[in-house]
């Protein structure tokens, strides 16, 4: 590979993608030379995230927007415009379908410098040879219960480049040493020092706690990059001292959902759909992108931004680019604020949000309410929800994990009578509590809006306050609510945490369309997993006194006033159970041809002609359905996606015609519009509770 000429403000950056070699110049041959393009794009090329198989108990509705060919067409725009280097995240990138092709694509096509950062539970020696001499480097994230020592036995068996991410604070601080020891020894190039950005002082290193820090990191037996969100706070040699971050100037970061911003800790965003955009929102938007995260903790809030130290005529260094890669919410509805307490009251005696695992009393309570099996009390589980509050008649729960640590936590929501707002499962765009007031009058309300303007709503005299929720790992309901309680005095009150954006745009169409009914229809979506999936549905399947189209490992049972005895079924099985409302839902997934004479774990998936789906499903299905099809020629399949009030036929006729063809399938479903769900949730637990 030769060397790639990236032109910055007043100097030039040589850059060799092959082995992360760089040599900035900067002197008054230099002078005229200006930015084209962002010199790194962070890239999420999935929200999905992987457990034992390449689907989890995921938020079903969230899928990511991208396939090979999209994020292909976008990082060849952003290569010929300049950019030197992307580095994959979500998500999980390995659990991306077609994420070999698209790196094989890239390394033929650009001159990209390719990384990913990786949980790395899917990264074996039966795996990797589909990725070997695709990456530039790739980086694990260690978090106390991954298991990352497989992955970094097989990276470094093949000899391939790879570092470490480790968010440090004050618990991780006293096993570092201990881990860089490990680290070097299993071959790992250089680790990453991470730094927490959000609300809980319980994560955030003080003075004596970052001395230390400095100095394990001066005495470390591995090479350290500190994270820039550090800033100055972090006494180490840097190559260019404490400057700013880069953060929408020297790197961008492209989310799963296609929108850009500056770094993963901002919340405002643009379009990135495309080079063209991504390019604009870098060009036009600075003054957005330059902005200091509102999260606490980022350097740019401190840093003397305006006199930067002068930067060396020459520098030369060596080093890829890294991305650091959900956060797990629950949202429980109870018939009233009395019931949401006393469903809280079982768990808060013994809950503790340091604890490793769930407690040896939840365990038993989970037994005793037959949400669980009998075994539950000998197994392992997930860390603890870091916050269980309650409001109103919401009860709320936040972690961080793989998976869903919250299954029988909901099961047990739906078994007290309770109803489990679907979706929320390793979350990776921002949160939001929106919180519903009933103010006394018109007039109040009013006040309230401008007290707390520009996020507020007024519809009439009740108003939704929307705050984000800030953090990375730890985002916080009492941090967010505290900036509104004051003003919330002893008024009614309601709450939910969004995992949609919630932008003044989609808010105003919102309350704009309240006066139009919503046409419901309760359904219950059930998905199974793994290699049983299949004889689990079809075992729930043959219990049940409903309408149910059962597609392979999904169940779609209609006809069900009260879905909570077949949720408490579902989730005893160990499936996921997603509630839909509305009449009109959207159903949305692939089918696919396998390669022949292939694994079927590692086949490839080649699209089927796209005519023969439209024809049979207009067919069947009633007037107004809207139908997508898309013939997806990058080995991932056809894409279908239909908004209809039939989608038992839908999914019943798609299985009969991969069945009769020999293709396979996947298909979910989801309820359109959760926001306006969300709002019109609010505002009944208003007038429930008046």
């Amino acid at each position: 590979m030769r060397l790639r000429r990236h032109p910055l403000d007043g100097a030039m950056l040589l850059f060799h993608p092959g082995t992360g070699t760089s040599v900035r110049i900067q002197d008054p041959s230099t002078r005229e030379l200006r930015r084209a393009a962002p010199r790194v794009a962070m890239f999420g090329i999935t929200n999905a995230c992987n457990l034992s198989c390449g689907f989890c108990s995921r938020d079903l509705g969230a899928h990511s927007r991208w396939t090979v060919e999209a994020a292909a067409e976008a990082l060849r725009g952003l290569a010929r415009a300049g950019t030197l280097e992307v580095a994959f995240g979500g998500g999980e990138p390995f659990a991306f379908r077609g994420f070999a092709e698209l790196l094989t694509e890239l390394r033929a096509t650009t001159e990209l410098a390719l990384h990913a950062t990786t949980n790395g539970t899917l990264i074996d020696a039966r795996s990797w040879p589909r990725y070997r001499g695709r990456f530039g480097q790739l980086r694990l994230s260690i978090y106390p219960d991954n298991p990352w020592r497989t992955a970094a036995s097989t990276l470094s068996s093949d000899g391939q480049l790879w570092g470490a991410n480790v968010l440090v604070d004050a618990e991780r601080l006293a096993t570092l040493p201990a881990l860089m020891a490990e680290l070097a020894a299993r071959g790992c190039h250089d680790l990453s020092i991470l730094r927490y950005v959000g609300p809980d002082p319980r994560m955030h290193l003080d003075e004596p706690q970052r001395r230390a820090l400095a100095a394990m990191i001066v005495d470390a037996p591995i090479a350290c990059r500190v994270s820039v969100c550090f800033g100055d706070s972090l006494d180490v040699p840097r190559l260019f001292g404490a400057t700013d971050c880069g953060a929408g100037l020297d790197f961008v970061s492209i989310g799963s959902d296609q929108r850009v911003k500056s770094c993963s800790f901002q919340d405002r965003d643009r379009p990135g759909a495309t080079a063209d955009e991504i390019l604009r929102a870098w060009r036009d938007d600075q003054a957005l992108l330059s902005a200091p995260s509102p999260r606490q903790g980022c350097a740019r809030t401190a840093l003397p931004l305006a006199s930067p130290p002068p930067a060396p005529r020459f520098a030369i260094w060596q080093a890829f680019s890294g991305n650091n890669s959900g956060e797990c919410v629950m949202v429980a509805k109870f018939e009233s604020p009395a019931d949401a307490r006393e469903y809280l009251a079982k768990l808060l005696p013994a809950f503790d949000p340091d604890a490793d695992e769930w407690p040896p009393e939840w365990k038993a309570l989970f037994v005793e309410e037959s949400v669980a099996s009998l075994d539950v009390e000998g197994s392992d589980f997930a860390p603890m929800p870091h916050e269980l509050v309650a409001i109103g008649r919401s009860v709320l729960a936040l972690g961080y994990d793989a998976g869903d640590p919250f299954a029988l936590l909901r099961a047990l929501a739906w078994k007290e009578g309770g109803y489990v707002v679907p979706g929320g499962v390793h979350v990776h765009d921002p949160l939001t509590l929106l919180v519903a007031v009933q103010a006394r009058d018109a007039a109040e309300a009013r006040a309230i809006e401008a007290a707390v303007a520009p996020n507020a709503y007024r519809h009439g005299d009740r108003v939704l306050l929307a705050r984000p929720m800030t953090g990375k790992q730890r985002s916080s309901v009492a941090v967010a609510y505290a900036g509104i309680a004051a003003i919330i005095g002893d008024r009614s009150v309601a709450a939910e945490i969004c995992w949609e954006p919630v932008t003044p745009e989609a808010m105003v169409e919102v309350l704009k369309r309240l006066g139009d009914s919503i046409a419901l229809r309760p359904r219950l979506a059930v998905y199974f997993w793994g290699e049983d999936g299949e004889a689990k549905a079809k075992a729930l399947e043959q219990s049940l006194d409903a309408d149910v189209t059962r597609v392979g490992s999904t169940l779609l049972v209609e006809g069900v006033a009260r879905r909570k005895r077949l949720a408490v079924l579902a989730y005893r099985q160990g499936a996921a159970v997603r509630a839909l409302d509305g009449e009109r839902v959207k159903v949305s997934g692939a089918i696919w041809r396998l390669e022949p004479g292939t694994k079927r774990s590692y086949a490839k998936r080649w699209p089927v002609p796209a005519g023969p789906i439209i024809a049979r499903l207009r067919a069947v299905l009633p007037a107004g359905t809207t139908i997508e099809v898309t013939e997806v020629d990058e080995k991932v399949g056809t894409q279908i996606a239909l908004v209809t009030s039939e989608p038992g036929r839908a999914l019943a006729m798609v299985d009969a015609y991969a069945t009769e063809e020999g293709i396979d399938q996947w298909l979910g479903v989801a309820d359109l519009d959760p926001l306006a769900f969300t709002v019109r949730r609010l505002l009944a637990d208003l007038i429930a509770s008046s």
